[in-house]
């Protein structure tokens, strides 16, 4: 079995003070804090759960869309952590990242139920860094999620069945993103709360299952995003509690 804590995923836990310190990696990267994070073995027995990592390039709609699975003990079946850096927002600073947590967590892995390490990150101007990175992810077994322009994509999935035709994007590949963040507060009706969009987790997976294309280079085409591939992966984990535990679903219908 599993050693968990009983602390959220987001909170520091105790330790040797050799944990918290940055220290050089082999590759030249530094390893930052957010490896002494989360997951501990070192207090308590808890029933196993799987365990996801998620090595996130976006600090705020990234983490208010998973930060429902962050918290507490709402979720049986999984245990969830989620790892941003302000200074390796990247790919290939999320690589490595994510490369090095693998290495943190791999003394309580088990055959029989791997943990699972996935990289977030928005095709914006990282093109070119994305398809650098991509043989080495699928050698180390890391997903590699990408949403083109932005994780908002996936958000405007859960709300709609098709894709933004109306969307006039810049002619600056640079400000697709920021223009398609404005016009998803217009385009939904009351926009959408990434705290809660979770519940339409369902509608998400089959409206960017649907629509998705990639390029020759296996990387997402304009409005697609294979956010899909992690969230069906997560859906069977968290389905009991998110939609029949939720009292606001319950009587919804």
């Amino acid at each position: 079995m599993r050693k968990y804590t009983k602390e959220a995923p987001e909170k520091e836990p105790s330790g040797s003070s050799s944990q918290k310190q940055k220290r050089e990696v082999s590759n030249g990267f530094i390893q930052s804090k957010a490896l002494s994070k989360g997951y501990s073995k070192a207090e308590g027995w808890r029933t196993p759960k799987t365990f996801y990592v998620l090595i996130s390039g976006g600090e705020r709609r990234e983490k208010d869309y998973f930060k429902m699975l962050l918290s507490g003990d709402k979720f049986k079946h999984i245990k969830l952590s989620f790892e941003v850096d302000a200074k390796r927002l990247y790919p290939e600073g999320l690589l490595q990242i994510a490369i090095d947590k693998k290495e943190y967590y791999a003394t309580s892995s088990q055959e029989d139920a791997p943990d699972h390490f996935f990289i977030i990150s928005d095709i914006d101007h990282f093109y070119n860094d994305l398809v650098r990175i991509q043989p080495q992810c699928s050698k180390e077994h890391i997903g590699l999620i990408m949403s083109n322009p932005c994780f908002e994509i996936w958000l405007y999935y859960g709300k709609e069945k098709e894709p933004p035709n109306d969307f006039v994007a810049p002619t600056d590949k640079l400000k697709i993103s920021k223009a398609f963040k404005t016009y998803l507060g217009t385009k939904v009706k009351g926009g959408v709360n990434p705290k809660q969009a979770l519940y339409d987790i369902k509608l998400a997976i089959d409206h960017a299952k649907k629509h998705y294309e990639e390029d020759n280079n296996g990387i997402p085409k304009l409005f697609s995003t294979n956010m899909f591939v992690l969230a069906s992966q997560l859906l069977p984990l968290i389905d009991e509690e998110l939609f029949y535990s939720d009292k606001r679903l319950m009587t919804s219908d």
